[in-house]
């Protein structure tokens, strides 16, 4: 995790420079009977100076863990840009996992106040895993607070987490109690009530990438400081902001948006400004945190000798 965050810190900055970009992602969906839609994503992206040409393609079916399914599945492909020729395969999944956490992490580190100890977790699938082990590779975590809509879950999650955790079934009461809350669910109404979110709390809306749902309610979403992974990614997906803006509560696109991670880790984009501040982060994704994973996987792949070498 340590590594991931540190990669994706270095492709912001990369960015920044020009040696790394990743165009607007491309989603198509598919109509299924009696079910939500089949969508898949196209993920592309280069790191020059890394010399890492990187794209990944994933589906996301909400209703897969109804049948004891993934819910997100696909791959990644690194190419040789010497010669084109595929140089890492990984599963996009894990790729997705890891990189989410990390992502999670390094806004983490950089908005959350340095004093919170106790996270709320909505949302125990499998990718809630990964975004604990992120916040608590730069905040030093003492108790986790989590709920899932399926209590069964959420227990077996607290149990395995390496943590002082306990299960509140209440979404509001968790996040009232919470320093920094993550909501990772596939819902596509408020998991929290306009009320819950306590001043200084520090959010990061994980789950929904859809245009017309939110984790989050309009009223937090105004009374937070906004930020995202990519700002031309959450003007299209970013339900939260898409819906706070519709209903009057925030400017719409970008002008609702104080800014993005790239922004945030150039210092081009002012971060919390005191203790009291409810700091808002939304992830939906961006082909950049994937060419960081995919390129920190490959370094680590070689040096340790991991995988199976196809010729």
């Amino acid at each position: 995790m340590n590594a991931a965050i540190d990669a994706i810190e270095a492709v912001m900055h990369a960015a920044g420079r020009g040696d790394a970009e990743a165009p607007v992602r491309t989603m198509q969906s598919v109509v299924r009977s009696g079910k939500e839609d089949f969508v898949f994503v196209v993920m592309p992206g280069v790191w020059r100076e890394r010399q890492a040409a990187v794209a990944k393609i994933v589906s996301n079916v909400p209703d897969n863990p109804l049948e004891d399914r993934a819910t997100v599945q696909g791959v990644a492909v690194m190419l040789d840009v010497a010669t084109g020729s595929p140089s890492l395969i990984v599963d996009a999944s894990t790729l997705t996992t890891i990189r989410t956490g990390a992502v999670v992490g390094l806004a983490t580190r950089l908005l959350a106040r340095s004093s919170c100890n106790v996270l709320g977790v909505i949302g125990t699938g499998g990718i809630a895993a990964d975004l604990v082990e992120g916040v608590a590779a730069v905040r030093r975590i003492d108790r986790v607070l989590v709920n899932d809509i399926r209590p069964m879950v959420a227990a077996t999650f607290a149990e395995r987490i390496p943590f002082d955790a306990e299960v509140v079934n209440d979404n509001d009461e968790l996040a009232s109690r919470s320093d920094i809350l993550i909501t990772a669910t596939s819902a596509t109404d408020p998991t929290i009530s306009a009320g819950a979110v306590q001043s200084g709390t520090h959010i990061n809306a994980v789950g929904n990438f859809s245009p017309t749902g939110r984790e989050i309610p309009g009223t937090v979403v105004a009374a937070s400081t906004r930020y995202v992974d990519d700002i031309d990614n959450a003007m299209e997906e970013a339900g939260e902001f898409i819906l706070a803006a519709s209903e009057g509560l925030i400017p719409p696109g970008a002008d609702g948006i104080t800014g993005d991670l790239q922004g945030l880790v150039l210092g081009k984009v002012p971060p919390r400004t005191n203790e009291d501040e409810i700091t808002l982060f939304k992830t939906v994704g961006t082909a950049l945190s994937d060419v960081a994973g995919l390129a920190a996987a490959a370094v680590a792949a070689e040096a340790e000798d991991l995988g199976v070498v196809l010729s």
